[in-house]
């Protein structure tokens, strides 16, 4: 066989075939080189050149040492092809996110170290993920196949979505109570909000995150898709990504928006079907308010048939059916209540209360008016109470039935008035009491840490008493001013007043004895009665 060499200093090393002998020179590597490992390469060369008397453990020894002696590592050469030496091999997968080694040899064949491994990975370059602990693992037992590199999948973004903070899917669902029970009469047939009320959110898109292949190349993610958020009627959005309630009212779903309405529209009862109402704007009702049912509301409330027995508060109440009370039914407005006619009917107004047609052995209180006056304008029976007038068509009826009606009197300002007054004359006095404290230190020195505790708290309280008292004066001044124009209040009569009717204008009583047609009733002080005059 003619004479071979392979290789050379600057590659690391020298394979040389001289007759029969054989030998092999690996190189100390120049600084900043990696040195020479690739055992595959030179097995090839050997079995090109059917050389196979030779050790693998001795390749193996002479390349990790790379101490740049010539050594011989086989002493002929035989024409017949020599049997492939087993060494580990390394696969990339198809879409190159992971890297497996495996020994297709006998456990005595297997002669290879870590920096081997780690140099086959560098040849075929696979630089990312390397698991180190499975490459040891696979030295101690190569008959196993183990993964030896893992890739990282990209991270999609996530799409923006709208994340609602109401479950309109509630919507007509029974509330239930905290002992499990049931409550009909609370439906969730609207969603009560509040002016700055979040009713939506838009959560932004993400950008999501690279992946990267064994060989470190980059995998580009895909960024999720951005969404608008929408407005809808008495809505705006603050910080781009946060829908509020501009008013208050009720959250509705209209073509998938959300709006809000300033007005609650029943279609028909309230009843089991509704459930009581409970609403912070103003309530329009097309039917009736049954037996046992609330509707509360902070603006005014309409309803087109009957109160009967139900219970209605808000700042305007008109009914255009009328009251029937059943006795345990109440109306309460902080304005105005305005209704056909009231029957057993508990009616209380801050201001004026407006029937139509008759009154009947109802109560009825007004901080300012009662008028009475339409079709009969009558009242009859029970008790109607006014701070300022009561205006009627008609008082009492033909078979004398006892009816009181009395003016000059606002139980609801009198009733503030008192207590007001009496938290007035508490908060002036404790005032009275911190102004001696704080004057008692004034002369002192060197106070105590409890003494100067005190007079710190002394000095917080102080101003906003004060305020306090000042306010509360300017409305008791007002109330007072409100309960001395009661002082002129009246009674008057259009039509007729029958026996039975107990006539008050505060402090002062008159009982009608006979029928008496198109008068007045006032206050006489200087004879400390009630004079009975002309219309």
């Amino acid at each position: 066989m003619p004479d071979v060499a392979v290789g050379s200093e600057k590659e690391g090393y020298l394979l040389e075939i001289l007759g029969e002998e054989v030998f092999l020179t690996v190189y100390q590597p120049a600084e900043g080189m990696a040195s020479f490992k690739d055992l595959t390469l030179l097995c090839a060369i050997l079995k090109k050149h059917e050389i196979k008397d030779y050790k693998l453990t001795d390749i193996v020894k002479i390349v990790n040492e790379h101490d740049g002696q010539r050594k011989q590592i086989a002493g002929g050469a035989e024409q017949t092809v020599a049997r492939e030496v087993p060494v580990p091999l390394v696969e990339i997968s198809r879409d190159k996110m992971q890297a497996v080694i495996s020994f297709n040899g006998e456990d005595k064949e297997f002669n290879y170290d870590k920096n081997y491994i780690m140099q086959l990975l560098s040849d075929k370059k696979i630089s990312y993920g390397i698991n180190e602990s499975n490459i040891d693992e696979f030295i101690k037992t190569p008959f196993q196949t183990q993964i030896i590199a893992e890739g990282k999948a990209p991270i999609n973004g996530d799409n923006a979505y709208i994340k609602r903070h109401i479950d309109f899917s509630k919507k007509g669902a029974p509330a239930t109570k905290e002992n499990g029970k049931v409550n009909y009469k609370d439906l969730n047939l609207y969603f009560v909000v509040t002016k700055g009320t979040v009713l939506a959110e838009r959560i932004p898109q993400t950008k999501g995150e690279s992946g990267m292949n064994v060989l470190g190349q980059e995998i580009a993610c895909r960024a999720g898709k951005p969404i608008p958020l929408i407005k809808g009627k008495n809505t705006e959005i603050v910080d781009d990504n946060t829908l509020v309630a501009a008013i208050d009212g009720q959250a509705i779903e209209e073509n998938n928006r959300i709006s809000v309405d300033p007005k609650l529209d029943i279609n028909g009862d309230v009843d089991l079907s509704t459930g009581n109402i409970n609403f912070n704007g103003s309530v329009f009702i097309k039917g009736s308010v049954q037996d046992g049912f609330t509707v509360k509301a902070e603006g005014d409330v309409n309803i087109g048939g009957v109160v009967g027995g139900g219970t209605v508060i808000a700042r305007n109440i008109y009914i255009d059916g009328g009251v029937l009370g059943m006795r345990h039914g109440k109306i309460t407005a902080q304005e105005d209540v305005h209704t056909t006619f009231a029957e057993n009917a508990y009616i209380t107004a801050e201001r004026d209360i407006y029937v139509v047609d008759v009154a009947m052995h109802s109560k009825l209180n007004a901080g300012r008016r009662i008028i009475v006056k339409g079709r009969r304008g009558q009242i009859v029976g029970g008790h109607a109470i006014a701070g300022i007038l009561i205006d009627a068509g008609v008082l009492g009826n033909i078979a004398n039935v006892s009816t009181k009606i009395e003016v000059g009197i606002n139980p609801i300002i009198n009733e503030r008035y008192t207590s007001l007054l009496k938290e007035y004359e508490t908060d002036k006095k404790q005032l009275r009491n911190i102004t001696n404290a704080l004057n008692s230190f004034k002369n002192k020195t060197n106070l105590s840490l409890l003494q100067k505790e005190k007079l710190g708290q002394l000095k917080r309280v102080r101003f906003p008493l004060a305020g306090k008292i000042e306010r509360n004066k300017a409305i008791i001044e007002k109330l007072a001013e409100a309960l001395k124009n009661m002082s002129n209040a009246k009674i008057r009569v259009d039509a007729a007043v029958h026996p039975g009717v107990k006539v008050t204008i505060s402090p002062f009583l008159y009982t009608m004895q006979t029928d008496a047609q198109h008068c007045s009733f006032v206050a006489d002080k200087e004879h400390e009665c009630v004079k009975l005059s002309p219309y």
